[in-house]
């Protein structure tokens, strides 16, 4: 669907963009007339870039009101969990609503908003969250010295894997986690 729109812009650009040049040749015949054309091409130009604007203002307008990042800043989460990556492993802290039972595995509510608090203490690392079947939920950067905000619902129980997104060191390829939603 959006493609398709995506298309039929492309196609009204170039359009107009031929329509323009063609009117241009058209108004170019005498030598004379070239500072007519010249003011009559600028301003068209002007009124493209007045109209260009106001589309993109009204674009942005629309969407982002419904921005996932905005919408995560106004929730307030019911689990906050604290991560530190580091080479080659992530730790979980829980810090409300979450704990981690006998072997260490960090165990989430299903259907309650977890936010994890993302740091790194040595370099910087990416923080993703993947199902069982191997798709990304969400991911965001872990970097030293920042603590980065990740809002997500886990509607789904199961075992969920975290791995690093960005190649940390020669042991970036061993560093995974799990934690579970029960």
């Amino acid at each position: 669907m959006i493609s398709t729109y995506a298309g039929i812009v492309a196609l009204l650009g170039v359009f107009l963009i031929f329509a323009i040049g063609f009117f241009v040749l058209s108004q170019s015949s005498a030598q004379g007339e070239a500072g007519k054309i010249k003011e009559s091409v600028y301003r068209i130009r002007r009124v493209w870039f007045v109209f260009l604007v106001a589309l993109l203002v009204g674009i942005l307008a629309t969407t982002l009101p419904h921005a996932p990042n905005l919408k995560a800043a106004e929730t307030h989460p019911q689990v906050v969990v604290k991560v530190d990556g580091r080479m080659w492993a992530w730790t979980f802290t829980p810090v409300q609503g979450a704990q981690l039972d006998h072997d260490g595995t960090l165990l989430l509510p299903a259907g309650k908003t977890v936010e994890f608090l993302v740091t790194a203490s040595d370099v910087n690392h990416g923080f993703g969250v993947y199902d069982a079947a191997g798709t990304m939920l969400t991911q965001v950067q872990a970097m030293p010295g920042y603590v980065n905000r990740l809002v997500y619902t886990f509607r789904q129980p199961g075992t969920y894997t975290v791995l690093c997104l960005e190649y940390c060191g020669v042991g970036h390829q061993v560093m995974t986690s799990q934690f579970k939603v029960i």
